[in-house]
């Protein structure tokens, strides 16, 4: 767990430090620019600095060990860092909205800077997209992950910002800046609810029908056991917890049922990736 809280940290601190420099340009080139797209796109990054210091501190909390307060772990902290992300980019994405709505083809952007800052932030993006969800799945870090998508819809609206100053320059008229930033900020909105889905289903603690069925075929495996039931997984940040009940052979003692059930918790424990705590209720055969 420590090794894979350095590389997340590591990661983050990059993305940081990566993301304040493309902010910092798109902003600046945006004024200078006087493009509602390019400026848009540079907000959205500022919002990715935030949301890297979030991620940041979520991680740092999901690697602390149980305590008496919190027994499971505190690995929602990361779930609780991808929520937050997830609102924060649907928000940039309606006042990006807004603001190309209100001054829609009222701007007289300058191409050149709009392509120079797009440019350099398609190219620092895709740096970030790709490492970024390789840590992530290395380390199963469900805010590292959400950021990367979150990166890759930040390509897509830097290529519009592109695309807008092509088209300026190809036709001269300005409303493509504000049609690029119409197309930005609708990017940046989808990206928030992708982000949102799953951080909202394990937080209504949706069971994972793959691990849950996983478990029950490595249940099955075993001898003098029947009717695996109630198999529910509660996904924590990176990790499971699993509750099920089992029943035994009426005629079998406590001691040689625990046994048995300590066996296939250590089983499935084993070959379940990422699984930390397998609870078992003990019932007599046909009690369930």
């Amino acid at each position: 767990m420590e090794e894979r809280t350095r590389i997340s940290l590591k990661s983050v601190r990059i993305a940081m430090a990566v993301n304040t420099f493309l902010a910092i340009l798109k902003v600046v080139l945006g004024i200078v620019a006087n493009s509602i797209a390019l400026i848009g796109d540079g907000l959205d990054t500022t919002v990715d600095v935030v949301k890297n210091i979030i991620v940041y501190k979520g991680t740092e909390i999901a690697a602390r060990p149980p305590d008496s307060e919190h027994p499971y772990g505190h690995g929602r902290a990361e779930t609780i860092s991808s929520s937050i992300i997830g609102v924060s980019v649907v928000l940039a994405g309606a006042f990006v909205m807004y603001e190309a709505i209100a001054r829609f083809g009222k701007t007289e952007a300058q191409d050149l800077l709009m392509m120079i800052g797009a440019s350099v932030s398609i190219l620092g993006k895709i740096f970030l997209s790709v490492y970024m969800s390789i840590v992530g799945k290395r380390t199963s870090n469900q805010a590292l992950i959400a950021n990367a998508k979150d990166y890759f819809g930040d390509i897509l609206s830097s290529v519009s910002v592109l695309l807008g100053g092509i088209l300026i320059r190809v036709t001269h008229k300005s409303y493509f800046d504000s049609i690029a930033s119409l197309i930005v900020a609708l990017i940046i909105i989808y990206m928030g609810y992708d982000i949102l889905k799953p951080a909202v289903s394990e937080i209504m603690e949706e069971t994972d029908e793959n691990v849950a069925k996983e478990v029950e075929k490595i249940i099955n495996e075993f001898d003098n056991i029947c009717n695996p039931h109630q198999i529910r997984v509660r996904k924590l940040g990176s990790y499971y917890v699993v509750d099920l009940h089992l029943e035994f052979p009426k005629n079998m003692t406590v001691e040689e049922a625990h046994s048995i059930a300590t066996k296939i918790e250590k089983r499935v424990k084993e070959s379940v990736e990422n699984l930390t705590e397998v609870i078992i209720h003990i019932e007599p055969c046909g009690e369930g």
